[in-house]
């Protein structure tokens, strides 16, 4: 029996940015698991016509920048708020948490 998730991962690692950079390479070359984060829901806020500037963070996008346990995700977005300039995250309780990408780094005045 051949398992799903390998071949929805064989499916997402030939996506890619532009270049083209597959998201298996940024997963293999990338350390910084925030960076990767960042990389990945880039990708697939372009990918949607026209481009999203925000991204509910399923497992889907977790799942393409090899973030997979919950404790490092709940770093990753502690480092996103604290770091990124650009991004911020909306935590929902009970839901999915969301990334928002804008070029008013104000946060403050968005929340």
């Amino acid at each position: 029996m051949i398992n799903r998730r390998h071949i929805q991962r064989a499916k997402r690692d030939k996506l890619f940015l532009r270049g083209p950079i597959y998201f298996g390479w940024i997963r293999q070359n990338i350390a910084d698991p925030t960076a990767r984060l960042i990389l990945v829901a880039r990708g697939y806020m372009k990918m949607s016509k026209p481009p999203k500037t925000s991204l509910a963070l399923t497992l889907k996008e977790w799942n393409s920048a090899g973030i997979n346990d919950r404790s490092k995700r709940t770093r990753v977005l502690k480092n996103i708020d604290k770091d990124v300039e650009d991004y911020w995250v909306e935590r929902r309780p009970g839901r999915t948490s969301v990334l928002h990408h804008s070029l008013n780094s104000n946060k403050k005045n968005l929340e």
